[in-house]
């Protein structure tokens, strides 16, 4: 039997909220993994993508955009949450990670946001080629594909 949060709308239950997010609200702690998890992340995409670009002067690069890559993601992350939280308590559309045309439009807004911040202001004053490339790549590779994992995997 599936446990539900006992917030019932019109006979529809909420058995989760958001992957992440719900999961950082009733586990505090797993902050403790997540912001390291993510930051960790970005870096590992930022040093492949430093080598993989030949670009010079890789660590006061790391050190001059990190954590605003890191935050960006982060925010963007957390927008595409919001979006997923708005239909499922507005229009009470579906339980998240379950429904794909919940799950994926959240996803792709997360994944839009990494590269417009990071082409518009993290990256801002690159040259061209790293300005382009670096915002596709942060975008593709640190999306919230958490996203996608049904909660009925969580919720039995």
């Amino acid at each position: 039997m599936k446990k539900s949060s006992g917030n019932t709308k019109k006979g529809t239950k909420l058995y989760n909220v958001l992957f992440p997010l719900w999961m950082l609200m009733l586990f505090p702690q797993l902050w403790l993994i997540v912001l390291p998890g993510n930051f960790i992340i970005d870096s590992l995409v930022l040093i492949i993508s430093l080598f993989a670009l030949k670009i010079a002067g890789k660590k006061q690069f790391y050190k001059k955009h990190i954590l605003k890559i890191f935050a960006f993601g982060l925010f963007s992350d957390i927008i595409g949450s919001a979006y997923m939280l708005f239909m499922v308590l507005v229009f009470e559309i579906g339980r998240m990670g379950d429904e794909l045309y919940l799950t994926l439009p959240g996803l792709l807004i997360s994944a839009t946001l990494i590269f417009v911040f990071n082409y518009f202001i993290t990256f801002r004053k690159c040259d061209r080629k790293i300005r382009l490339w670096m915002p596709i790549v942060f975008a593709v590779f640190t999306a919230p594909y958490t996203f996608l994992i049904p909660s009925s995997w969580i919720y039995y």
